[in-house]
Formats: C-alpha cells, structure tokens, sequence
C-alpha cells in the first residue's frame, strides 16, 4: 500500500475537547482509555499506552508475504479503506476510511508483510470459511464477519479458539463481555476496538427536545432524570402518555401521527437487557452457562417488566411500532417531530445529525428500578465480530495469534478513536450531555448469549414477540426453551469435542 498522510483525522482528534474513553469494552474499567499517554510526548514521566506497549513487545515477520483478511460487504468500512478517498464535506466515510488506511497501512509495516483484504457477501464469507476450514490453504485466517453467522461456524468446529491461540482477552481492546460467550472452556469470537459494526447496533434512547420542552411541567429534563438514577421503566410508561394525537386528522392512529415513543419490534429486548434481566449467565470461569430466569425472583420480575413493555407499547396509542422491515416509518416520524422518544440503534445518530432539523439528545435505556445499579444496554446480532478459521496449522499459531492481537491493538490506536471519540461522540451528537450517556450505554453493554445463539438455543424471540403480540406468551415458551436447554448446550459441547 502507498502511505497517506492522514490530516483529517488527526486534526480531527486533536480538536476534540475531552478524549473520550475507547469504552466498548462492556466493564467500565479505568484501563479502558487507553490509546493516549497520561503525559505529552517528550515529558519526563510519561507512560505509553497499553495498545503502544503491546505492539512494542510483538516482534511479527511473514517475511513479505500477502496475509489475507476475509472480510464482509456490510462491514467493508472496518476492514478495507479506498487509496487516497476524499470526502470533500469531512463526513463519517472520509473520518473511518483514514483511519482504517492508516491502521492497515501500519500494520503492514510492522508485519512485515502485504495486507490482502477479500470483500464477500455474508454467506458466500460462511462458505468459505468451510472450506478453508476443511482443506487448510492458509488462504486467509482472520475473518470480519457478523456475529449470527459466526456462531454456527463456531458450534460446528470451522474456527479457532482464542484460548488456544493464546490471545490475551483482558486487554482493553476487546470487549469483555463477548470473552463471556465460552464453551467448553473454548472462545471462538470476539468484539472490540477493530470493529464498529457492533457499535453501530448498540441499542440506544433519543428524545425530541423542542417535544420535551413543549411537555416539560410531566417530562422535566431527562439529562438529570437519567443522573438521578429516576430513569427507570415505570418512569419511562408515564412520561409517554397523553401525547400522542392524531396529527393529519384522519381519525386513525397510523405512521403519520405523533406519538410519545417511536421504536421497533426488538426493542422490547432492549427494555429486557435494560431492566437488569438476561437469559443466561456465562463466563470463562464456569464450567457450562446456566439459566438466569431459573431463580424464581427473577422470573417475577420478568413478568412485571413484560407487564410494563406491554402497556408502553399497546395503551392510549402512547407508542408507534415500526413493522419489521419498515423501520423508516418510524425515523421518518421522529425526524419530523411527531415523536418524543425514539428507541433504536445508534447507527441512526448519524442520519439525525445530517438531516433533522428539530434538535435531540441521547439518553440512556430504562433501568428497573432505582435501586438498579447500573443503566443497561446490548449489541444486535447482526453487528460484526473477529475469528480465526480452525485450519491454522500449529506451527503458524503464534504467528497468526500475534497478528490478530497487533490488529487489535492498532485498531485502538486508529479506528477506535475515529468512529467513536470523532464521529458518535463528537459529530453525531449535538450536547456533551449526550456524550456522557452514550458513555453510561457503552460501558455496561450486555453480551447475553441466549441472544447470540439464537438458533441454537431458542430463548432470543421470546420477550419481544411477548411484547409486540400483547400476549404472555413469554412463560410458555421460556418453559420450552429451558427444558431443551441442557441438551442443546450438550450438543454444542460434543460438537466442539
């Protein structure tokens, strides 16, 4: 690759007025902010950064030779950037590409080595890594994929375990709570500052602040609501009642009338994670997952979220459910402010910014209660993943493990800060307000499995389909789910045997 200088983006990092933690780590650590020395360059005392001290300790050489990642259309962004690509308005494509050109371009570098970037489609990316799987080439042995369809490579032995590649997890490049996806002592993907496809789909709350300010003597400023820790579901079911209206007139309550609260069907997953509840409880320390719900404490309090999720989307029209695969409808309703909150990912924060006029903020999603430690949040399944391909060959395995590992690192150091100190917490938001909260979300993001192997062990529809149909649903087939549950988890466990 030709080196670039990359102005825009340093420019852009060097103007920011706070650095932002690379805090998509899900545990809320001090070490989290790294990426920057606690001193200026030069100063007596100063301490590199672990990302820095790790690529200083790495001693990497392919000898020149091409080493590929496999990467997929969706996520093109993260993995592959465009020689010398000008975006004359400075905007989120111009900012990601330069760091990811120079990410690249330094890791070549440091490698010793020709950076080969392979473009598929999902599942032609799948295939693939069959069949490398299963002949060996070493035609590639990083993989950018999404998470749903890494798991089945994962559970049917077609990648590699992290464990045995010996790649230290605890650094702060890598999101932790993915580490917590264990099986058999086995971890076959993670997350972390390489990627920003699983940001983009971290579940978040917006709120319409001329509506606010209309409606303020029944929603008094949500900033301080949230940092009062009153931000709670109960307090979200009242604050959204009593404004909507049928704004066209029509006499029906449709995508063209207003609404307290505007969202999507997984959403009510999201008001599950963010009520403290899970599926599954999981970590490398235990010796198979187990059922959270089981306690019956927490199945009581289940029901009452559910209860709760029910009547925010069902009573008094208080809220508008985008139907699956229409989900401009309700962006549409919200950009045009005919909606007081709007519950989705943070990918749209972006498309807000360049074409709302009205001015929102960022708040985070409902706790349970006050007592709740902690506001709460997770990562769709499509959002995008690393894994190694199972055929690396032993005496490739160091090698292959310090790569990933210096890919990570430098992915810190570049990426990390451009997508989200530049461009979520600094150009897609419009108060510093707004950044705090997305810090709160992306500090305690959930990584439940139950919600990643969702094929596999069928616990992932079960709350939002409860919600959208209006029906309790949910015990039934939470009975289902958990009777088939030990076995299923078995079967997994063969497999990888």
């Amino acid at each position: 690759m030709k080196k670039l200088k990359f102005m825009s983006l340093l420019l852009a990092l060097a103007l920011l007025v706070c650095p932002l933690a690379s805090c998509a780590n899900g545990d809320g650590e001090d070490e989290e902010t790294d990426g920057k020395s606690t001193n200026a360059p030069g100063t007596e005392g100063e301490t590199k950064s672990p990302a820095d001290a790790m690529l200083e300790s790495l001693d990497i050489d392919w000898n020149g030779e091409t080493f590929t990642i496999l990467g997929v259309d969706v996520f093109k962004s993260e993995v592959d950037a465009v020689n010398g690509m000008v975006d004359p308005n400075g905007g989120s494509a111009q900012v990601i590409n330069d760091a990811v050109y120079e990410r690249n371009n330094r890791l070549e570098d440091m490698c010793k080595m020709e950076l080969e970037v392979i473009i598929k489609d999902p599942y032609s990316a799948s295939e693939q890594c069959k069949t490398e799987a299963q002949t060996g080439t070493g035609d590639f042995y990083i993989v950018n994929q999404r998470i749903f369809e890494t798991v089945p490579l994962s559970v049917n032995n077609y990648m590699y375990d992290f464990i045995k590649l010996g790649v230290d997890l605890e650094k702060p490049w890598w999101d932790a709570g993915t580490a917590d996806f264990s099986l058999g002592g086995n971890i076959f993907f993670m997350t972390g500052d390489a990627n920003t496809g699983d940001d983009d789909v971290t579940y978040v709350l917006i709120f319409n602040k001329e509506m606010q300010r209309q409606y303020a003597e029944t929603v008094p400023d949500p900033y301080t609501t949230v940092k009062n820790g009153d931000w709670t579901l109960d307090y979200f079911n009242k604050v959204i009642q009593g404004v909507s209206s049928d704004s066209n007139g029509d006499g029906k309550m449709d995508a063209n009338d207003t609404y307290g609260f505007v969202t999507t069907w997984e959403y009510g997953n999201t008001l599950f994670i963010g009520s403290g509840l899970r599926y599954i409880i999981n970590s490398r320390d235990t010796d198979s997952p187990v059922l959270y719900l089981s306690d019956s404490n927490q199945m009581d309090k289940a029901m009452t979220v559910l209860g709760l999720a029910q009547n925010i989307y069902h009573a008094n029209n208080a809220t508008f459910m985008s139907p699956p695969g229409q989900e401009f409808l309700g962006n549409s309703a919200f950009m045009s402010g005919r909606g007081l909150f709007f519950g989705d990912c943070a990918l749209y924060l972006n498309a807000f910014n360049r074409e709302m006029t009205g001015d929102y903020g960022v708040l985070t999603v409902p706790k349970y209660d006050k007592a709740q430690e902690n506001y709460k949040t997770w990562t769709h399944e499509s959002g995008s993943c690393l894994c190694v391909t199972s055929a690396v060959k032993e005496d490739m395995v160091e090698l292959v493990a310090d790569t990933l590992q210096a890919y990570a690192a430098m992915s810190s150091l570049t990426l990390k800060p451009a997508y989200y100190d530049v461009m979520l917490t600094s150009r897609n938001v419009r108060d510093a307000e707004s950044a705090e909260m997305l810090d709160l979300l992306f500090n305690n993001r959930v990584f439940d499995m139950a919600m990643y192997f969702s094929e596999e062990l069928g616990f992932y529809p079960l709350f939002k389909t409860a919600v959208n149909d209006n029906r309790d649903t949910f015990s039934s087939g939470y009975t289902a789910a958990s009777k088939r549950f030990d076995r299923n988890i078995e079967k997994i466990l063969k497999k990888l045997q």
